[in-house]
């Protein structure tokens, strides 16, 4: 990649691209890098960037070291000289445990000043016609009972209220929600740069070091009144992005008219979801394969999403 530059502005940090993280999870389907992997994290702070003259380096210590020019002026101000992004895929050939995320507050409380909750979003690649998803506590359920069927850990589908996954839906799922991922689902997932998850039940898998129960911080951390918010269809966004104030998302369909800049205001985490893409620079050109991301700094002066007709590309950044 060659840093280049346009009437005069150039950036003083290359796009770059992280080597994926595999993550092996009990549930995993089989589509992502063999039997066994769960998730395929594309992006996060520990990510390490291929070759160049930062291979080698870690997405947070690019941030550190390049700061406002990489993460730019919005994530610096949130965050700091930090990453601000996870970004990955999952898949699944049984259901994940139901879960819930803890707020930025709680996540600081707990473990620490700088520590930070979830709030995530999803785009539904592929789903078995079976496949379903749970969004949120069933709304008849009174919070006493909610409280207590969480407590005696006993929380099942039953008490919750769930959906069909469908290719091309987007959902967002707020800090504090509770939620789970059925069998025969492949999504793209981005949310905040967190890994902090609250088992509440794990559909009778015994408890274990490596996935225990999490019952005194999910009852914390609920929201009783918080479920997924259904964001999109047919691969589009409605409004056009997921803008919360953890992140933005949005779905560039190619080839897009015209070109993208991220105006120093953020990063951008650029990531084919389907069909292959080129991102055409100012002096540089990355070609992305599906599920590969490449990073374009903040100070970048603009790029432009090309390819076949037909591909998509997941667009994160901080709003």
């Amino acid at each position: 990649m060659a840093n280049g530059g346009v009437n005069g502005r150039s950036s003083p940090v290359r796009p770059v691209r992280p080597i994926p993280r595999q993550s092996r999870r009990p549930w995993a389907g089989r589509r992502l890098a063999g039997t066994g992997v769960g998730e395929l994290w594309v992006a996060d702070p520990a990510a390490i960037v291929e070759g160049g003259r930062d291979g080698g380096l870690t997405l947070d210590e690019l941030a550190d070291r390049w700061g406002e020019a990489f993460v730019g002026t919005r994530a610096l101000a949130r965050l700091g000289p930090r990453f601000p992004l996870l970004v990955k895929f999952i898949d699944t050939a049984d259901w994940l445990s139901i879960q819930v995320h803890p707020s930025d507050a709680l996540a600081a409380e707990l473990y620490g000043p700088g520590h930070l909750g979830k709030t995530e979003a999803w785009v539904i690649l592929e789903a078995d016609p079976e496949s379903r998803l749970v969004t949120g506590p069933r709304r008849d359920l009174e919070e006493s009972e909610l409280r207590a069927t969480i407590r005696a850990g006993r929380l099942g589908r039953e008490h919750c209220e769930d959906q069909p996954a469908r290719a091309g839906d987007s959902l967002l799922i707020p800090a504090g929600t509770i939620h789970a991922i059925g069998a025969g689902v492949l999504l793209y997932e981005i949310e905040e740069a967190s890994d902090i998850t609250f088992r509440i039940s794990d559909w009778g898998r015994p408890p274990s070091p490596e996935r225990p129960l999490h019952i005194a911080e999910s009852l914390r951390a609920v929201a009783p009144e918080s479920r997924a918010v259904d964001a999109g269809t047919g691969w589009k966004l409605d409004g056009g992005a997921i803008d919360v104030p953890e992140f933005r998302l949005e779905i560039a369909r190619i080839p897009e008219a015209l070109p993208r800049s991220p105006a120093g205001d953020s990063l951008h985490v650029l990531t084919a979801i389907r069909g292959r893409a080129r991102i055409v620079g100012h002096g540089w050109v990355e070609g992305l394969e599906p599920f590969q991301t490449v990073v374009v700094p903040a100070s970048d002066p603009g790029y432009r999403i090309e390819g076949p007709q037909g591909g998509l590309v997941c667009v994160g950044s901080i709003p």
